[in-house]
């Protein structure tokens, strides 16, 4: 069939601009972290901080820094009074009232045009958050001495990152606040020594699960470029600014920590490489979680479908095959566990096979990743170690509080906490 040139030239004036839209529409990693940055939640967030450490005098800021303050102190005395065994003590996790909440929420909201300024750059930046909130609960000195800027936010990263990761009480943390503050933090500048890997781990576990997978590779890489081992020493130091204790880990805990940041770091960007459908780059990075899993010694039957996953895409299915074997005779495997098993047995072998890749189930995946490196942050020590400090529950009490309050704003507006998913 021939086409005239009059046709054809309608096609080409209709198919150009769509290609072009195609590549010119699609938004780059930093475009996107750059429009979260600017958020509702972000503004709400940085009014909080705003709010806190400079002597706003309005009725709105009063509010604000009573109930986040009022709830950080709560929190440092009842961890105190546990401590002590004192009669009556009152629970942990003690936080606000509905009706608290919600005022916290009202003033973030009527005050919001602050954070829009602190944001644009107009109001310049805010002083360190920490120092404010830690200074009257009795912090060492040295702590909160070292608590500048960079610092400040890296805590504070840390600090929402693992309230909305926890595995027995998350709390709904925006994710826009953990990409703030995790944007705002260079492992290489903070003055708390021996925690530069966990941080770029921590990265790219916060943008890969926001779906910035050429972001989450840049801090993938970084974190391979610090080397494999943690500095025990630098460690040892960084637990005893931390809580004032002498703590030696043991060649087998440092082992934990080490792959504790490979766990989050590699896991997460398997999962982002796969929500692109990009299976070869996803089955390289779910190889190297897997390889830190198993250096610990850990044998759960998820990671070993997982296994044999990766196994079965590669030029070795027959190892695939034997790993499925083996683990269809294990007796009480879970029902999800038996169901991967039929998928990869009918396609193991074949990469393109779609029945394969259901295997990579981004939700059940994410809660793979995210109790596997719990597992390995029980078995470092760290968490005892440092968790059961006052300050920590006061500074994870502070980061609840302004999430909570951030997730009730008036006149109707709910902004989503992300319910069970990251976002």
């Amino acid at each position: 069939m021939k086409i005239s040139p009059r046709v054809l030239s309608a096609l080409l004036v209709l198919w150009v601009p769509a290609v072009a839209l195609g590549f010119w529409g699609k938004k780059t990693d930093e475009e996107r972290l750059k429009e979260k940055l600017q958020s509702v939640k972000v503004q709400l967030y940085v009014t909080g901080k705003a709010a806190v450490t400079k002597t706003a005098g309005s009725d709105e800021a009063k509010v604000v820094r009573e109930r986040l303050l009022g709830v950080a102190g709560g929190a440092a005395r009842t961890v105190k009074a546990a401590r002590a065994g004192e009669a009556g003590a009152p629970a942990a996790g003690v936080g606000m009232t509905v009706k608290e909440v919600a005022a916290l929420g009202k003033a973030l909201w009527d005050m919001r045009e602050v954070g829009k300024e602190v944001l644009s750059g107009d109001k310049g930046e805010l002083p360190p958050l920490l120092p404010v909130v830690l200074g009257p609960l009795g912090v060492a000195p040295e702590l909160v001495r070292r608590l500048d800027g960079p610092t400040d936010s890296a805590v504070l990263f840390t600090a929402l990152a693992l309230v909305k990761l926890h595995p027995e009480s998350p709390v709904p943390i925006p994710s826009e606040l953990i990409l703030y503050e995790g944007s705002r933090t260079d492992p290489s500048r903070v003055k708390v020594p021996g925690f530069a890997g966990q941080l770029h781990a921590l990265k790219t576990y916060t943008l890969a699960m926001s779906g910035m997978c050429d972001l989450a590779e840049k801090e993938a890489r970084a974190l391979d470029a610090l080397g494999p081992a943690t500095d025990a020493k630098q460690l040892a130091e960084a637990v005893k600014l931390l809580t004032g204790k002498e703590v030696t880990l043991s060649p087998a805990q440092l082992v934990a920590v080490n792959e504790a940041t490979q766990v989050l770091a590699q896991g997460s960007l398997a999962l982002c490489f796969f929500s692109r459908e990009a299976w070869d780059k996803g089955r390289v990075a779910l190889g190297r979680f897997l390889d830190a899993a198993e250096r610990s010694g850990l044998d759960e039957p998820e990671l070993q479908v997982l296994r044999a996953y990766v196994d079965c895409g590669s030029k070795t299915p027959e190892l695939g095959k034997t790993r499925l074997t083996a683990l269809s005779k294990r007796e009480a495997l879970p029902e999800s566990v038996r169901d991967d098993l039929k998928h990869l047995e009918k396609s193991c072998g074949d990469k393109e096979a779609s029945s394969q890749h259901k295997v990579v189930d981004k939700v059940r995946l994410g809660r793979v990743i995210v109790r596997v490196a719990w597992a390995h942050l029980k078995r470092s020590g760290l968490l005892e170690a440092v968790g059961d400090q006052a300050w920590v529950k006061a500074v994870g009490d502070f980061v609840s509080a302004m999430g909570e309050g951030i997730g009730k704003v008036p006149g109707g507006l709910q902004v989503s906490l992300g319910g069970a998913g990251w976002d």
